[in-house]
């Protein structure tokens, strides 16, 4: 597996980018996306920024209450009394950047766990998308793009009174067994705290761990 750093992060970020449809820029080292469904205003990600580049970064935050700012980090605590200096506020905490060796995981598209569940899948332009359905209704879905031989995961989600039945577990390996059709050698993803879990029970590591700011007005 290879090691975190500013090519991972940005495969991370491009394939992230492109499951969800949103446009891409750089400033200095650090990408950023336009999230134009959620806040329509750029966030952007950074690896162990130096205090220079946390203060640069942060001072591009500020011009807007919309815009985020997001560090994938091992050192949390210093990253945490920075913020207040440079007029940040903590978002969330409880994500961490997750990653797996695709060689470890299953090569067949798997069964559904239930008689009743009928499934849809898109796969184009080595992005795919599956959904499980329930009587006509979506109660689990997911995404994957394929980015430089990583496969990056993202919107795994299932609906509360369908967990626990082996769903997410379902649309991971659908997923895997598209994404290796294009050839995939590693997977990333960034996962919530409740899905951690689930992540780890499929052979997904951690890397780091995934804070995001937004500015104080």
């Amino acid at each position: 597996m290879r090691a975190l750093d500013d090519d991972l992060l940005e495969t991370w970020v491009s394939g992230w980018a492109q499951t969800r449809g949103y446009r891409t820029r750089h400033e200095g080292r650090f990408p950023a996306a336009l999230l134009h469904d959620r806040t329509n205003d750029w966030e952007y990600f950074a690896l162990e920024p130096s205090p220079d580049e946390f203060a640069a970064l942060a001072s591009s935050a500020r011009h807007s209450p919309t815009r985020l700012f997001t560090i994938v980090t091992t050192r949390g605590d210093a990253i945490h009394g920075a913020a207040s200096v440079y007029g940040l506020q903590i978002r969330s905490t409880d994500e961490v950047l997750m990653a797996v060796d695709m060689a470890g995981q299953d090569i067949e598209a798997p069964v559904l766990p239930w008689d009743t569940f009928e499934v849809e899948s898109t796969h184009e332009n080595q992005v795919g998308a599956v959904t499980v359905f329930d009587a006509g209704q979506p109660v689990a879905s997911g995404r994957v793009a394929v980015v430089d031989g990583y496969a990056v995961f993202d919107r795994i989600i299932t609906e509360p009174a369908y967990r626990r039945r082996g769903l997410g577990s379902y649309v991971m390996r659908a997923l895997t067994a598209l994404a290796l059709e294009d050839d995939a050698d590693g997977g990333l993803l960034i996962a919530s705290a409740a899905g951690q879990e689930l992540y780890r029970y499929l052979g997904w590591e951690s890397l780091a761990a995934v804070v995001m700011f937004e500015p104080r007005f």
